[in-house]
């Protein structure tokens, strides 16, 4: 039985210090003016890709760099924008996809 005990406190302190050091991301649902067609499935987001899924919707993710590669057809047609987005623990942030970048705004 103590064993059991144990491990259930060791569950309960493990899912505290995830929700403590977790963030909350919400990408915009719409797309840049000039953007060709299926420009969210597009996008390739690692990690993020959850939050560009159900876009307009907060997603708790880990705080920390993120690494996106943002379609840049209006500079040549197939070609990305890297991007490196910074997620702060406890935060707030808004994603706004944009044409060869993405706006960040953070609270």
């Amino acid at each position: 039985m103590s064993a059991i005990r144990m491990f259930v406190v060791a569950a309960v302190l493990l899912n505290v210090t995830t929700l403590v050091t977790a963030a909350e991301v919400t990408v915009e649902k719409e797309a840049p003016k000039l953007a060709r067609a299926r420009f969210f499935e597009r996008v390739q987001a690692g990690d993020l890709a959850d939050a560009i899924a159900r876009r307009g919707q907060p997603v708790d993710v880990k705080p920390g760099q993120y690494h996106l590669k943002v379609p840049c057809d209006s500079m040549k047609p197939g070609s990305f924008a890297d991007i490196v987005v910074t997620i702060d623990d406890a935060s707030k942030t808004r994603l706004r996809l944009q044409e060869c970048g993405v706006q960040v705004d953070s609270h």
